[in-house]
């Protein structure tokens, strides 16, 4: 037991205020972004006596992160960063995520808090499927589920029969994957002919919530086992920040590490516990980058009353609305905007000229079997005349690869008929799914 879980509320809150103290001191005198915010707010550390002070602090976007690429947002000197990181924004600067020692050792603890909350022990052989465009998170599960003695399967690049033998054959007992591939697993598994009796999977932990609890319902009572969710943000605290308990009530947020707000998504103003806002989070624990009323994009709720298991943190409900511009696809984030400036940079490869206005082009999100699977139809302009045939053929192929590279997921070309795009188009529509 985690005993952190479990104490008392008020004293929860006031470890955030002393943390949050610290916090906000090192990054106005080492980050010159937020100290020129806070002066900018007239906000200095020592003004910011209580969480209600938070709402005076400015926040901070994912513009911000990349705008202070590489090292402009590190509260440390460089010679403290022992781990590097970068989340991909398509052709713009990526986000640079920097661990200190002490940063490294955090984020274990808290991964290896949800795994444990989610069932698993030292007992356990773990299983990892995650994409190529997840790795990093995929070492720190691993390197969580191996401090607390399971043994671990990590992810490596196979087909889905491949997987299920090892499933059955070296007895995996926790799986780990995002929803989409666990239905899309459980499917083929269903079609096998496996029998389930040559399974010792007791449980399967997801990284990501978007299960439809019905659904989630039904592969527990078919395939006998238990699916909890937990919830992350690639650039705050590790995978996982917020977890499920066995009560399936909420997840619950790691306060000890980072402070939850909600906020109007229009107007930055802090609503109540239990209205539905933005979720922005403030990290307490990081060292090397800290985040400060970071807006996550998300929509939900924090429930502030106790869980009947028993731990006194805070919960939060389920995502599943965005207010950005961002889409997620089997874990990963990816950026409309990007996608945009990403379809005009490839167009003007291909025309060798410039391309001055936005391009027409869909995001289509494509379940088959279960698995979401990613296509970008774009429009054909004069720029796809610019060549010959082949060359057109090749360009589309390195297009999916420059995809691949810059977002992290695998995504079919599609050049389409204006015609074809235009009933989304109409509707304001940049994302279908199918």
């Amino acid at each position: 037991m985690n005993t952190i879980e479990y104490t008392p509320l008020n004293e929860l809150l006031q470890l955030q205020v002393e943390l949050l103290q610290s916090t906000l001191n090192r990054v106005y005198n080492r980050v010159p972004s937020y100290r020129k915010a806070m002066d900018a707010l007239k906000c200095t550390p020592e003004a910011v006596t209580s969480l209600a002070d938070l709402a005076r602090l400015p926040f901070t976007t994912r513009e911000d992160l990349t705008a202070n690429y590489p090292y402009g947002q590190f509260a440390v000197p460089l010679r403290d960063i022992i781990r590097l990181h970068t989340l991909s924004c398509g052709v713009s600067n990526p986000i640079v995520m920097g661990y200190t020692k002490q940063d490294v050792a955090h984020r274990q603890g808290l991964t290896c808090r949800f795994l444990s909350a989610s069932g698993v022990t030292a007992d356990d052989i773990v299983q990892i499927c995650l994409d190529p465009g997840m790795a990093f998170l995929a070492q720190e599960l691993k390197e969580a589920a191996e401090a607390m003695g399971a043994l671990v399967i990590p992810p490596e690049p196979m087909a889905v029969q491949e997987r299920l033998r090892i499933l059955a054959d070296f007895k995996t007992s926790t799986l780990i994957t995002f929803s989409s591939y666990l239905q899309y697993l459980f499917a083929e598994l269903a079609e096998s002919g496996m029998h389930l009796a040559n399974l010792s999977l007791k449980r399967v932990v997801l990284l990501d919530e978007h299960l439809d609890m019905d659904a989630r319902e039904e592969m527990e009572r078919e395939f006998a086992v238990d699916i909890l969710c937990g919830h992350g943000i690639l650039e705050a605290v590790g995978p996982v920040m917020a977890y499920e308990c066995e009560k399936r009530n909420g997840l619950h947020l790691a306060m000890d590490h980072l402070i939850a707000e909600v906020v109007h998504p229009a107007t930055g103003a802090v609503l109540p516990s239990g209205e539905k806002g933005e979720l922005v989070i403030t990290t307490l624990t990081t060292k090397a980058n800290p985040l400060i009323r970071f807006r996550t994009g998300e929509l939900t709720r924090i429930l502030a009353e106790p869980c009947v298991c028993g731990r006194t943190t805070w919960r939060m409900e389920p995502v599943y609305e965005r207010t950005d511009g961002l889409v997620q696809v089997r874990g990963l984030n990816i950026s409309l905007d990007q996608v945009e400036a990403f379809v005009r940079h490839g167009l003007a490869r291909l025309s060798r000229g410039q391309v001055s206005k936005a391009v027409p082009h869909v995001m289509a999100v494509r379940k088959e079997r279960f698995l979401e699977r990613l296509e970008l139809w774009i429009a054909i302009t004069d720029e796809f005349f610019a060549g010959s045939l082949p060359l057109l053929h090749d360009w589309l192929r390195e297009m999916e690869m420059d995809f691949e590279d810059a977002f992290g997921l695998a995504c079919r070309m599609r050049p389409v008929e204006l015609c074809t795009l235009q009933p989304y188009l109409n509707q304001g529509l940049r994302v279908v799914y199918l």
